[in-house]
Formats: structure tokens, C-alpha cells, sequence
């Protein structure tokens, strides 16, 4: 066997012993689309409901005062449909072993400033604003063996 061979066949070797790197979109990887609905990212590992107002909060994340809300669920669906109309955006961490990717975009959406907040760290009351813009954040979660891109949080910014 040659050097040449012996050195193609060391980096197959390495390319199918690696965690896989995502190189497309973002918005392509089955885990992420999931992770946006509000009633599946917690059990995904996201906080999402922590930035929509009349949602429950997940328990190791509640809503604070001072905090952006989108407006209800609607206004997310619309922040949510912003980001997916930017087809082909890299959304995730390109690098093997990237955890977190965050991406502002321009998105005006109904939003609210979490005024009070109850015993169980739901917002009860809020002062309205419209959004300039949406923070989404794509990170890495699920157990170290098997990790998938989800959609962590997103959350309005005046």
C-alpha cells in the first residue's frame, strides 16, 4: 500500500469517526423547524416560552420584569416566518463543535415589556412596543452522545 493510500484512507477513517458538522442551513436540520413550536421547545431543551406572553414559562426559565415578550403567540408565528423567509441562511455554528449561534434580524412584530410578574414567573402585566428587531439563537442540546440543533430562543428587541 502506498503513503498516498495509507493517508486517504487515515482521513475517511477520520471523516466517519467525527461528530457530523452541519454545513447547510440551519433551517434544514428536521430538529430545528420542531423546535420552534411553542408547545414542543421545552421538551426539545429550549426556553422559547419564556419570550411569549400568556405562555407558561418552562420551570428553569421564567419571565422577568424588564423583559421583551412577544406580544402572543401570533407575533411569534411572524418572527418565526421572518427568519424561515431567509432561505439558505446559516443559522447554526459552522465549526465542529460550535454550541450557540445567534442571528439578529430586522422583524417588526407586536412585543410587550413584562411589567410584573407572578409567583410562578409568568408575566401578568406589560407595557406594548413594536419590535426593530428578532434575536434568534441556535444551539446544540440533548445528550452529549446524540446532540441536535434546536432553536434555543428568540425574543423581540425594541
Amino acid at each position: 500500500m502506498t503513503i498516498r493510500s495509507i493517508s486517504g484512507l487515515l482521513i475517511a477513517l477520520l471523516a466517519f469517526t467525527t461528530a457530523p458538522a452541519w454545513s447547510g442551513p440551519c433551517l434544514d436540520i428536521p430538529s430545528v423547524p420542531r423546535s420552534a413550536d411553542p408547545a414542543l421547545n421545552a421538551t426539545l431543551g429550549g426556553r422559547l416560552t419564556r419570550h411569549i406572553f400568556g405562555a407558561p414559562p418552562p420551570p428553569n426559565a421564567v419571565q422577568e420584569v424588564g423583559m421583551p415578550l412577544f406580544a402572543d403567540l401570533g407575533a411569534w408565528r411572524a418572527a418565526w416566518n421572518a427568519v424561515i423567509g431567509h432561505p439558505g441562511e446559516v443559522l447554526c455554528g459552522e465549526e465542529l463543535g460550535g454550541t450557540q449561534f445567534g442571528k439578529t434580524l430586522s422583524v417588526r412584530v407586536p412585543a410587550l415589556w413584562c411589567g410584573e410578574t407572578d409567583d410562578t414567573g409568568r408575566c401578568t402585566d406589560a407595557k406594548p412596543f413594536t419590535s426593530a428587531t428578532v434575536t434568534y439563537v441556535f444551539e446544540r442540546a440533548g445528550p452529549p452522545d446524540a446532540p441536535v440543533w434546536i432553536l434555543g430562543v428568540a425574543y423581540p428587541k425594541p
